[in-house]
């Protein structure tokens, strides 16, 4: 279990395309990326951050076990999303984590949770 947890929603189109580019740009600062169905896991060893794409939008979360690597995973997922598109800095606002993954965000689960990971890196 992560101490610190935390989603963000951001309304962007071809939000699986943004998805992908984020995963490509944070590549050399993870361990791995890994996908279920749609959903990719940019495993950081002690920490971790999921990206599901809808037709809405991208849903982060963030999860870590110590407060710098928490915001250092953030700061690194805005970067890259800042890079590649138009974010208003209103538009994103993370949100403490209610239960299952994108609790706080859908109110739906996530199947990174509970499906084997494919290593896409």
């Amino acid at each position: 279990m992560y101490t610190h947890v935390a989603e963000a929603f951001v309304p962007v189109p071809h939000a699986e395309r943004v998805a992908e580019i984020v995963c490509a740009l944070s590549r050399d600062y993870c361990g791995s990326i890994n996908e279920a169905g749609i959903e990719r896991l940019l495993d950081f060893g002690d920490a971790r951050a999921i990206l599901r794409p809808t037709d809405e939008g991208l849903h982060f979360q963030v999860e870590a076990q110590d407060l710098v690597t928490f915001f250092g995973i953030r700061v690194l997922l805005q970067g890259s999303l800042s890079a590649i598109t138009t974010v208003q800095h209103d538009t994103l606002e993370w949100q403490q984590s209610r239960g299952a993954p994108f609790g706080a965000t859908t109110g739906e689960s996530s199947p990174v949770a509970t499906l084997a990971h494919r290593d896409i890196t």
